[in-house]
């Protein structure tokens, strides 16, 4: 059985669904493939929570020098941090409307001592973001910390799927368990072969994240993306008066995240981590006091991020016409999702050119 839209997009990750909103927004017709069972169940299933402009530098140390940014960092955060503030403003919008309480304000990041603090500050200036040095015995468990006030959190996995309800019930069509088997181009756009049948579109957006690359290279096109491995852990919630932190605590060192949630505790983040239990020995050098206290976790988790190898996402066209990509956001997906997905719609349907995110393949 064959069906016929407009718009296909592959992948039902932040990303896949941010865009697929944009593009309803705009009257397309639009249907969602995602191999697995349900919505954001990638990357996007225990992510840290943090909407964090404030982190739009690439997370790999190999763009950074000694003391500096490189120029190249420095124009991919500059742009990216960019997007990540408009993202937000989007994101601070749709999750009004799905009838989320508010979260604290601002996120903090850990650093070795005061002078790591002031300079990673100086760093974050150099991209406009606004950030404070503090030490607090409780807030950032009396180490030197940058504080950023206008980053903000959310469950992205909860804001995720209640997007795809919304989706559907706005009649994006969602197709599950369909795994991109086959693509090519057929002779008004494009065909994609999958367990649920195949399905034929006018343009294909590929928001696969790390399965992007193998989507493209069904049609001859190289996406060059590296896999980075990251875990969470989540624990219940302390039922002992303990003091919890009002906002999400990054680590600098170890890139990662302390969150707390409505129902549990999530210690998640890394750069190429995939147990978990790293990132535990981390958070009890912290806090020794606070994260034994947390007892056993109650769930464990790995994933990938797609990380682009230019320290910013891939939001363009391609090479072949009609085809468009929607990947490489490493660990700034949740951040960035509301803009990037707006910024792709608006290139599909021709109301804006934009070469700040193109993919040259």
């Amino acid at each position: 059985m064959s069906d016929q839209h407009d718009i296909i997009i592959i992948g039902a990750g932040l990303i896949g669904l941010c865009t697929a909103d944009a593009l309803l927004e705009r009257g397309a017709k639009v249907t969602v493939i995602e191999a697995r069972p349900g919505p954001c169940e990638g990357t996007s299933f225990s992510n840290s929570g943090m909407i964090h402009p404030s982190q739009a530098l690439s997370w790999d140390s190999d763009k950074l020098t000694a003391s500096a940014l490189s120029r190249e960092a420095l124009a991919a955060g500059y742009v990216t941090a960019r997007l990540a503030e408009r993202s937000q403003s989007r994101l601070a919008q749709k999750i009004s409307s799905f009838g989320f309480p508010p979260r604290t304000a601002g996120c903090f990041q850990l650093h070795a001592d005061f002078d790591s603090a002031r300079a990673a500050q100086a760093r974050y200036q150099k991209l406009g973001i606004q950030t404070d040095v503090r030490i607090d015995p409780d807030l950032t468990f009396g180490l030197a910390a940058c504080f950023f006030p206008n980053d903000t959190s959310g469950n992205a996995r909860k804001f995720g799927c209640a997007l795809a309800d919304d989706l559907a019930r706005r009649g994006v069509a969602f197709k599950y368990e369909a795994k991109a088997q086959d693509i090519r181009r057929a002779q008004d756009g494009f065909a994609v072969s999958t367990a649920k049948g195949i399905l034929h579109s006018e343009h294909l957006v590929v928001a696969a994240g790390s399965a992007s690359p193998a989507c493209l290279a069904r049609l001859g096109v190289r996406l060059n993306l590296s896999s980075v491995a990251g875990a969470a852990m989540d624990f219940t919630l302390p039922e002992d008066g303990t003091a919890l932190p009002a906002c999400p605590i990054m680590d600098a060192q170890s890139r990662s995240a302390l969150t707390v949630f409505d129902s549990h505790v999530r210690i998640s983040g890394g750069w190429h981590v995939t147990d978990p239990k790293t990132l535990l020995r981390r958070w009890r050098d912290i806090a020794p006091d606070f994260v034994n206290g947390l007892g056993a976790p109650i769930s464990e988790w790995t994933a990938t991020r797609p990380v682009s190898p230019v320290g910013r996402p891939y939001i363009s066209g391609t090479s072949i016409p009609k085809l468009w990509i929607n990947t490489g956001h490493g660990h700034m997906g949740w951040t960035l999702c509301a803009g990037s997905g707006e910024l792709l719609a608006r290139l599909i349907l021709k109301e804006a050119e934009d070469n700040r995110f193109t993919f040259a393949g």
